[in-house]
């Protein structure tokens, strides 16, 4: 039974370290982005199901693609990310 207990205190203590304990709040943009955005619009934002996501400060205001990622639009769905990840992820795009 102690055998038992050992592997079994093992095993969860293997499987906490494993843990990446990773989430929005504490990453950038770029590691939001290419977690929650790039299958859409590509690794290189150049677009791919979803259009090219380059030269946003050029096409919209902050608030503009805040309210994008945000809310979505007609083919793009809304409230994938928290307000605090799509503030950051939104800022990173704008430098880009």
């Amino acid at each position: 039974m102690n055998r038992l207990w050992a592997i079994t205190a093992l095993v969860l203590l293997l499987l906490t370290g494993c843990s990446s304990g990773k989430t929005n709040t504490a990453m950038d943009g770029e590691t939001i982005y290419k977690e929650s955005c790039a299958a859409c619009h590509g690794n290189q934002l150049q677009g791919a199901v979803g259009p090219p996501v380059t030269n946003m400060k050029s096409k919209y205001s902050e608030a503009d693609v805040l309210k994008i990622v945000n809310e979505g639009t007609q083919k793009m769905p809304g409230n994938l990310l928290d307000k605090e990840a799509s503030k950051t992820v939104m800022k990173w795009l704008m430098e880009k």
